[in-house]
Parts: structure tokens; sequence; C-alpha cells
């Protein structure tokens, strides 16, 4: 997702939860051999309407494929 946009989410399996959450996780190495070993995200990118950008805009259409 990051040819899509550099903020893009990390996606963490539940039962990698505890591991991602341990404060004692630090070490940059650690973080970086986690983020390593998460599976390849699911996600499928879509155009939508630039409406997304406002927050006074709220509900399930924003959500639909731009036409």
């Amino acid at each position: 997702m990051g040819h899509v946009h550099d903020r893009s989410p990390v996606i963490i399996p539940k039962d990698r939860f505890e591991e991602w959450l341990d404060p004692d996780l630090t070490a940059k190495a650690d973080v970086q051999h986690l983020l390593n070993s998460l599976p390849e995200s699911t996600l499928t990118p879509r155009i939508v309407s630039t409406r997304v950008n406002s927050v006074r805009i709220n509900g399930p259409e924003l959500i639909e494929p731009e036409q």
C-alpha cells in the first residue's frame, strides 16, 4: 500500500496483538523484525470520492467506488 500513500496502516493479526503491544519491544531491530514477519495486507485500494476528506460528511456511501 506504500505506493498509494506513505501513511498506510499496519494490519496486525489478532494472534500477534500481544507481541505488538509489548512495551518492552523497543529495539529498532526487534520492531523491524516484527514488521517484516507480518503477513501481506489484504486491503484492496479503490478510488473514492473526495468527500472522504471532510469530517462533516459521514455515511456508508463514502466507501462506494467513485464512478
